[in-house]
């Protein structure tokens, strides 16, 4: 019943999205014109809904911040949030009608890779700006790649499934890890980026000694906690960003209580579960900024954990928030809400947000990595005082 409290107190935000989406910030301001709207796609319910919660969350923040700063184009920003429930085809139906019937000037979302494949499917179609915030799969920009002319109005600020396994396996080599074991949710992205990693670990002579996957909906732990835990692995990663995360966390630490385990982003990046974590053992979080990390980071927590009573987790609530930046930084640049103006300014333009300054590629994906000009990202440990950064070494 205590995690069940500690889990629901993030998702306490969704209350006000009980109906099928919801437009915030009404009328509020004496702006000239009608408002510019962005749609949010968003798991509200199901599985992922604490990471659906904190993007929602990161994306009102953004575009309160905005509308102090005067909005974009004289015009005031309201967000249009609908819940996906982690679905493909309840996302496809939100993104049609949210376009549709909304009349919405650009989309943000999705979460899950599935489900933003399919966003980016009636996206396109229909011509509308689409920012993926969160979703890692590489299909993303390889169909970008691919089908430029279709997909031109797609842009990624999230890491890729490869950046975000070179990030992982430069961390294993800091830390001279030898062998690994990579367990967690058996969702699209996470069987990518375990194969990626893979691949990227094996080029610093690292390798995986057990990879096992449980359902989000019905999750079996022990079979993959047991295997995990006497696999000889230096380090066990955990990629699980949704409250399952914490479960499998627990009943791993009563095989293992001292093996280093290292979430890939998520529900264990929340400061309130700190007091039910189990610290036998390191406990590190991947994250795409923190506070200290940089100036605008600081800044970024500091006013998130104002305006919301709680600390921000530092990935699903982060890069949804740089997102929605990022799209009204490229409405004020390009002078224009059209899709075509927007993205030719994306295209040329660099942005600045809490994880950095975003660029893209000629995929349209942002760059991440370890080059002078890349996104980095942050790596933390917990402890009982607080997050701790501790890669990339400072």
């Amino acid at each position: 019943m205590k995690r069940h409290l500690v889990l629901s107190a993030r998702v306490l935000f969704l209350a006000a999205f009980l109906s099928a989406s919801l437009v915030l910030f009404p009328a509020a301001l004496p702006f000239a014109a009608e408002p510019l709207k962005i749609g949010i796609l968003a798991p509200l319910s199901g599985p992922f809904a604490a990471g659906g919660a904190s993007f929602v969350q990161a994306a009102t923040l953004a575009v309160e911040q905005a509308n102090a700063e005067g909005g974009a184009l004289g015009r005031r920003i309201d967000i249009v949030v609908s819940d996906t429930e982690g679905r493909v085809d309840v996302a496809r139906s939100e993104t049609l009608r949210l376009i549709s019937r909304e009349g919405v000037n650009a989309l943000v979302g999705a979460y899950l890779s599935e489900e933003t494949m399919g966003v980016m499917e009636m996206a396109s179609a229909r011509k509308t700006l689409l920012i993926v915030p969160v979703a890692a799969t590489a299909e993303v920009t390889d169909r970008i790649r691919q089908e430029r002319g279709r997909y031109r109005n797609v842009f990624r600020v999230a890491y890729s499934i490869p950046q975000w396994a070179e990030t992982l396996a430069a961390f294993l080599k800091e830390r001279r890890t030898v062998r690994y074991a990579f367990v967690g949710t058996g969702i699209r992205w996470n069987r990518e980026l375990g194969n990626a990693l893979g691949k990227a670990a094996a080029r610093h002579g690292i390798a995986v000694s057990y990879e096992g996957y449980y359902s989000p909906g019905n999750p079996a732990f022990d079979p993959v906690a047991v295997a995990a835990a006497g696999s000889g692995a230096d380090i066990v990663l955990l990629g699980d960003p949704g409250k399952n995360s914490l479960s499998f966390l627990k009943r791993f630490r009563e095989l293992s209580p001292d093996l280093p385990v290292l979430s890939v982003g998520g529900a264990l990046g929340d400061a309130r579960l700190v007091p039910s974590l189990p610290l036998t053992g390191p406990l590190y979080v991947q994250a795409a900024a923190w506070k200290g990390s940089s100036p605008s980071a600081t800044a970024y927590v500091d006013r998130f954990e104002k305006r919301f009573g709680a600390a921000p987790v530092g990935y699903s609530d982060t890069l949804p928030y740089d997102a929605v930046t990022v799209l009204v930084a490229a409405w004020r640049k390009a002078g224009s809400a059209e899709w075509e103006a927007v993205a030719d300014a994306l295209e040329k333009g660099s942005f600045p947000g809490v994880a950095g300054l975003y660029r893209f590629d000629d995929s349209h994906q942002a760059i991440w990595g370890a080059g002078a000009d890349a996104l980095r990202g942050t790596v933390i440990r917990w402890e009982r005082d607080g997050g701790r950064i501790v890669f990339p070494p400072r």
